[in-house]
């Protein structure tokens, strides 16, 4: 089982190192377009680049942020519960979680496949759109994974770091 959970972890790790260089990648592009703007000379498609980067980031960065647990936590209800009802309601919290996250990587795989066959592709670059689902389907599906490693890690009552 530890094996598991490390190799969910090294996972989350890499696409949260991914989502932070295409950060940088965004951060750069901005900058560069802003400079050449200011001379009359526009980096052509900036807009499309930022937007499919922005969806990488999100995407990517949410399986480690949600193992880290640096995500926002409302626990008013949660609080008034004795310790084995909490664990109860950690459990089902991660089940509807990872039912809901495999039905959204679901349809995001249907709808990458939906603009793979029409051939659809963005304005200015002519950028291919299908990648995007795909990527953000993968993050989700792995979303699933590592709430269900924190499902395991709940039952077990281990922490597993």
């Amino acid at each position: 089982m530890k094996q598991f959970l490390l190799a969910v972890k090294r996972l989350d790790i890499t696409c949260h190192t991914i989502a932070g260089i295409v950060l940088a990648f965004m951060m750069l592009v901005t900058l560069g377009d802003v400079f050449m703007r200011n001379i009359g000379h526009p980096i052509v498609g900036t807009v499309e680049l930022i937007s499919f980067c922005g969806s990488v980031v999100v995407g990517f960065a949410i399986p480690y942020a949600s193992w880290m647990k640096v995500h926002v936590y409302v626990d008013i209800l949660i609080t008034k519960l004795n310790t084995r009802n909490r664990m109860i309601m950690s459990a089902m919290t991660r089940v509807l979680a990872i039912a809901l996250f495999i039905f959204i990587g679901y349809n995001f795989i249907l709808y990458g496949l939906d603009l793979k066959n029409t051939h659809e592709v963005s304005a200015g670059l002519k950028l291919p759109y299908y990648p995007i689902p795909f990527g953000l389907s993968f993050s989700c599906f792995l979303q699933a994974v590592t709430l269900f490693a924190d499902f395991v890690k709940t039952v077990k009552g281990g922490d597993y770091e």
